[in-house]
């Protein structure tokens, strides 16, 4: 089976987010591609099972040990792959298919001959967090004092976001992840999102780590899928502010650098002042190496 492997949100291989990319997964059942998926060993893997055509493509996305909905940086290693082999356009409109639904991307094509992905994320109702904000910090290393409170802890889809006041805080992070898993999943929740607004460059919105035990990530380098929630949870809270009008802003979040990895996501909000109606990340990637797997 050949196997691409992309990092996504970078231009630089070893940074951003490692994806694994199989082009043609047409035939392969579901437990050939959980065991390929756990193999590559990457954050996820994302498996062509239909298309491209000129419509769109269809997606399946595997971690190392259970399938999801939908995963931004997979998706945008999936696009860039595409573009580069000449099977998608390098710029235009495009249907993304997967089990989250169908989704708007566009391709921007870049100075260095490849492609920006911009992919619409998608929406989920915001909720109070069902799990005890202090108990979560106490298996990750945190405290109640490191915690923004002049915003809300909340619950979108399977991950709770907190905000934290400094970025040392959410560097100094050392989750136990099993424990953290064994909180976590009671309440249907797999991960929890840390976020602050104190940045290492000056032209973005936020710094972030995410901590994703229950998908059997310990720590997801950088996370397209939690970056379109964090965008319309910054709109909705006057930090990204949108015109009274209508309209849409450009922001960038930075995650990776913590571990290493460092990788910048480009989110775009479309709505009203404090009523964001829709986001879109964009991201580039770079294609490390081609192999085939035996499994």
């Amino acid at each position: 089976m050949q196997v691409t492997i992309v990092d996504a949100f970078t231009q630089t291989a070893g940074a951003g987010n490692r994806a694994g990319v199989v082009l043609d997964a047409a035939g392969l059942s579901v437990e050939a591609m959980q065991r390929i998926a756990t193999a590559v060993g990457a954050s996820e893997t994302a498996f062509v099972v239909s298309g491209p055509t000129a419509q769109g493509v269809r997606l399946r996305y595997f971690t190392p040990t259970v399938e999801i909905d939908f995963c931004g940086h997979a998706t945008v290693a999936s696009f860039h792959l595409m573009a580069e082999r000449g099977l998608v356009p390098r710029s235009g409109a495009l249907k993304l298919e997967c089990a989250a639904g169908v989704l708007d991307v566009e391709l921007e094509a870049t100075s260095t001959r490849g492609s920006r992905a911009w992919i619409v994320t998608p929406r989920h109702p915001w909720l109070e967090t069902p799990v005890p904000l202090e108990q979560v910090l106490a298996l990750v290393g945190g405290t109640v004092d490191m915690v923004d409170g002049s915003l809300p802890v909340r619950r979108n889809a399977h991950r709770v976001m907190v905000p934290f006041r400094r970025r040392e805080d959410v560097w100094e992070l050392a989750p136990r992840s099993g424990a953290l898993d064994t909180l976590l999943r009671p309440h249907g929740v797999s991960g929890v999102y840390f976020f602050t607004r104190e940045t290492l460059e000056a032209g973005s919105v936020a710094h972030s780590r995410y901590f994703v035990p229950g998908m059997g990530v310990a720590e997801d380098p950088v996370t397209g899928s939690a970056a379109g929630p964090l965008g319309m949870y910054l709109a909705m809270h006057g930090v990204l502010p949108l015109p009274a009008e209508g309209g849409t802003v450009r922001a960038r979040i930075e995650q990776g650098d913590a571990i290493g990895k460092p990788g910048r996501i480009e989110v775009e909000v479309t709505g009203r002042a404090g009523q964001p109606e829709r986001a879109r990340i964009g991201g580039v990637a770079v294609t490390v190496l081609d192999g085939t797997l035996h499994v």
